[in-house]
């Protein structure tokens, strides 16, 4: 089925005064911020406005590819800066933080269109490092993380030198970053958002549904998701989603180029009903949040995550049959745990196990997970990936 890639291909020769700006548009521009612009461009190109057709031309980009920095993306943000459509897209007030100490991953950066009076602020999603999803675990429980602090202050700072149509839009946590942070700013820099564009993100603390700015948003949100959602149906939402045919299943479905589209309509695919797996799941992770105690929560994500960290591994890209030595010093890091520190990380995932489990009317009892067990298991494995 056609993607976005698809769609670009056949606008890329179109200006916007021949075909519209539509919601494709905008998920291209939302895309591309999860490049790494400072492995191409110099700190001090870094503090201007960048016009990318003309950076671009003459040049091959050829990245190194990461998880983040996929080919697809690669390939999509080539399509997109050497087309006539967007021809005048420029980058500006780029950000990029990895900050081990506060466990912060942060990044960034105002997309424009001159010729609309057009800008995009994206904030963008988790990357590839595991400071980064620590960082997500840690929406389950803390009101606010620190990449939120550093996303209200990008607003704060950038939107008053702003005017014309301004659309905020983030993908994964990246969306989360966006609302938060529209959400807790002044008056006066809600007033300039003409759109909040959500995308499979996690949603909000229950009692921030409530604040009078959130409600003030609501009407300025679109909210997308794939059918098969697993990453936009955590914590709370009361803005009904926009379902999207995508390919593949669960968490397959939250890359947005997986997501299908219809070129002749320059709209996605929408459908009815989320599937049967992402309705388990929204309940599960809302019953999980609401049943464990929020030091609970923290003893787990800090347990199971700082675990990680001290084998050596910073990088979901450090995992794979090159990095064994790293996945043996993992399992060796899980087995030094106390005996308690391992009940506390089993009781943690064994209740959110349980929780799914039921929500599928199981009659039969769902296994405990031994952490032991697991433990051996996987390096039993291991070893015999090395012969």
């Amino acid at each position: 089925m056609p993607n976005l890639i698809d769609y670009l291909e056949k606008v890329k020769e179109l200006t916007f005064d021949q075909e519209p700006l539509n919601i494709l548009d905008k998920v291209c521009i939302n895309e591309i911020g999860y490049l790494t612009y400072e492995k191409w461009l110099t700190a001090s190109d870094l503090q201007k406005t960048i016009n990318l057709h003309d950076y671009a031309e003459g040049k091959v980009l050829n990245p190194e590819y990461t998880f983040m920095v996929t080919k697809e993306r690669v390939d999509l943000a080539e399509t997109m800066v050497r087309s006539r459509r967007f021809a005048g897209l420029n980058l500006s007030n780029y950000c990029s933080v990895l900050d081990k100490e506060v466990e912060k991953q942060f990044a960034a950066m105002i997309f424009s269109l001159p010729e609309l009076d057009y800008h995009q602020l994206v904030f963008r999603g988790t990357d590839d490092s595991v400071i980064g999803w620590k960082e997500d675990f840690q929406l389950t429980y803390s009101r606010e993380i620190p990449a939120h602090r550093s996303a209200i202050a990008f607003l704060s700072e950038h939107l008053p030198n702003l005017s014309g149509h301004i659309t905020v839009s983030g993908h994964s946590k990246g969306g989360n970053l966006a609302l938060y942070s529209a959400v807790q700013s002044s008056t006066a820099l809600r007033e300039q958002i003409a759109e909040l564009l959500l995308l499979d993100s996690p949603g909000l603390m229950k009692s921030l549904l409530e604040k009078p700015s959130y409600q003030e948003l609501k009407a300025r949100m679109t909210v997308i998701r794939p059918q098969d959602s697993v990453v936009g149906v955590m914590l709370y939402w009361d803005r009904p989603a926009q379902l999207v045919a995508a390919e593949g299943i669960g968490i397959a479905q939250h890359n947005a180029l997986l997501w299908q589209v219809d070129p002749e309509t320059r709209d996605f695919i929408y459908v009815d009903q989320p599937t049967e797996m992402s309705q388990r799941l929204e309940g599960t992770f809302q019953e999980w949040i609401e049943t464990l105690p929020n030091q609970q929560l923290k003893q787990v994500c800090d347990l199971f995550f700082d675990t990680i960290l001290d084998s050596g591994i910073e990088s979901l890209d450090d995992i794979s049959i090159k990095t064994l030595p790293k996945l043996g010093q993992l399992l060796q890091e899980f087995g030094n745990l106390t005996d308690q520190q391992k009940k506390v990380l089993q009781d943690g995932f064994n209740q959110l196990l349980s929780i799914f489990w039921k929500s599928g009317n199981k009659r039969s009892s769902l296994p405990k997970l031994e952490l032991s067990d697991f433990i051996k298991k996987l390096s039993e494995l291991t070893n015999n990936d090395k012969g």
